[in-house]
């Protein structure tokens, strides 16, 4: 945990595991969220996709049916 990097949207929030930069330099309002969490472990990557569970998504989406 010491060793833990965490960025959003470019912005290092978590730098070696304590606070980084100030939060609200994270632009929020792209469509794309991009969560960069750097372990300090090894060269390994993996990308994770997520879409909006907002509750206007859901409640638009909940006529289909399946």
């Amino acid at each position: 945990p010491d060793r833990l990097n965490v960025a959003i949207n470019d912005v290092w929030v978590c730098r070696n595991g304590s606070v980084g930069d100030d939060r609200d330099l994270v632009d929020m309002r792209p469509r794309e969220v991009r969560i960069t969490a750097d372990l300090a472990e090894g060269g390994e990557s993996a990308v994770i996709r997520s879409n909006d569970l907002t509750a206007d998504y859901v409640h638009e989406n909940s006529a289909y049916s399946s």
